[in-house]
């Protein structure tokens, strides 16, 4: 036997051989001989052996105060005048034992080791909740202060544990999302079919896997997830959860496309500086040569003869110009070119443009128009760059159109928007194209700025990618896509300029 016992007993014979006895019995034992002494001496005991009748005070009265100084401990009372109430209160009191003298001391031995194991067992199951607990608040600690994605999911699908970073950057707090179906809830429509795959494998083989897939988030923006699972049993097998832990792989991805685009550039240069020394040369003379077989061939007098070389003279002409303009716009695209960046009135911009293109439009029946709110901060740029990526993007949406055999609109729009930044906001000015041409695939807009890449029949592919290049260099964006209801939006964002800085 092990633990405390506090033997409160005024007959003083009686206490020391109830102490001799659970003391050879390997106790540690107090002997009191009143209330007021058993509630100095008895802090923590494990078990206490109480007299109903007290100099001061009576056992049943003594045992809440009792409780308070012996946590988790218990209480036999003990009594030569045994009565239904003192019975009746000992119950009440959760009394482990009521005991009536005379007793046998090894009936009174067996209580007390049965009271002391009771004892123990409780108080080892509390020491270990409470290591649980702490064990739990630090798991969760760790869980939620991770800066990676983690979310469970039962057999079902459903989610049941959903971190504060994957809240973050979804925008679904645990509470809007815990219970409902994971790939329903946050996976893209197009990866839906293989993350359920991926999903089922996880369960199956029980083992680290790999996958990425696009997390769509409450505002509507794309996250690519690069997501590895594990299966995990929780509370002796009672649930079983798969553990889904993401990293945000989106920026990275971006990085390493602006990285193995700026390599291509480089490469590029390289080639076009090669082909401008090889190409220019000889192009400038065929050129010459052409100009003087026009002349000889104005002097033949067969009137058809000379019309025919005349007319052959000048398509040749046309075709080396057009390689000489191609030339031209790889060193564009290739070149670095060196910004003078100063304030640009956005309104001044998109009216020169509109006046500079508004004679092309009306050709083709397409009405050019320009929108600009009133007070529209300035933004940081080169004024002729921007002149120039701005006139690519409304005569594509004039050739489009044209092709099409479209009549409508062309809007130029100029408008503020922000985004919160921690506490700042981060405002930038949009220019918008928009027409109501035949619009444009997503997918070829995914691609459209890459060099070649083109929708046009004679279309060298170059001219987007330069307008990308110059939007890159000024810190901004430039985007093509679809509009809603018919035709393309071309969308360039640009950094303003403090109304201060401006003065």
């Amino acid at each position: 036997m092990t633990g405390h016992v506090l033997i409160v007993e005024d007959n003083r014979a009686l206490a020391e051989n109830l102490a001799e006895l659970f003391t050879d019995s390997g106790a540690h034992v107090t002997v009191c001989g009143s209330g007021a002494e058993a509630l100095t001496a008895g802090q923590g005991a494990g078990l206490a052996i109480v007299d109903v009748r007290l100099p001061d005070t009576t056992g049943v009265a003594l045992l809440p105060r009792l409780r308070e100084m012996m946590p988790g401990g218990e209480v036999i009372l003990m009594t030569g005048d045994a009565s239904l109430a003192t019975a009746i209160a000992a119950v009440r009191e959760g009394v482990f034992a009521y005991v009536q003298k005379p007793f046998a001391p090894a009936d009174l031995l067996a209580l007390g080791v049965r009271a002391l194991a009771q004892v123990q067992l409780r108080r080892e199951r509390e020491r270990l909740a409470g290591e649980l607990a702490v064990s739990e608040r630090l798991y969760r600690g760790v869980v939620e202060s991770v800066e990676s994605l983690i979310v469970g999911l039962d057999r079902e699908g459903a989610i049941r544990m959903w971190n504060r970073c994957a809240a973050q950057i979804t925008g679904w707090s645990q509470e809007e999302l815990l219970g409902r179906p994971f790939i329903d809830a946050v996976i893209t429509p197009d990866q839906r079919a293989r993350c359920q795959v991926g999903l089922q494998q996880a369960w199956r083989e029980r083992r680290l896997l790999e996958h990425e897939f696009t997390v769509l988030a409450r505002d509507g923006r794309h996250h690519t997830v690069r997501w590895s699972a594990a299966s995990m049993a929780t509370e002796g097998e009672a649930m079983e959860l798969l553990l889904l832990v993401g990293n945000d792989v989106t920026e990275r991805l971006a990085l390493e496309k602006r990285a193995a685009d700026a390599e291509a550039m480089s490469s590029l240069a390289t080639l076009t500086a090669g082909l401008a020394h090889e190409i220019r040369n000889p192009l400038n003379a065929a050129l010459l040569q052409l100009e003087l077989l026009g002349r000889i061939g104005s002097r033949v007098a067969d009137a058809s003869q000379r019309e025919r070389i005349g007319e052959c003279a000048r398509l040749v002409q046309s075709e080396i110009r057009r390689l000489s303009r191609l030339l031209e716009e790889f060193l564009s695209l290739a070149r670095p070119r060196t910004l003078e960046r100063y304030p640009v009135d956005v309104r001044a911009l998109l009216d020169y443009v509109a006046t500079m293109q508004r004679p092309l439009a009306e050709l083709a029946h397409i009405a050019l128009q320009v929108s600009v709110p009133d007070g529209l901060p300035r933004v940081l740029g080169d004024q002729p760059k921007l002149t120039q990526v701005l006139i690519n993007l409304v005569v594509n949406a004039i050739d489009s159109m044209r092709e099409a055999s479209t009549r409508g609109t062309i809007e130029l729009v100029g408008e503020l928007v922000g985004e919160l930044v921690g506490e700042l906001v981060d405002q930038r000015v949009r220019i918008r194209v928009l027409d109501t041409g035949p619009g444009i695939d997503e997918q070829v807009a995914k691609d459209i700025f890459r060099p070649f890449v083109s929708t046009k029949e004679m279309g060298t592919g170059l001219g987007l990618s330069i307008a990308k290049r110059i939007i890159d260099q000024h810190g901004g964006t430039v985007e093509l896509g679809p509009r809603p209801g018919g035709g393309t939006i071309a969308s360039v964002t640009l950094q303003t300029v403090p109304a201060a800085a401006c003065e």
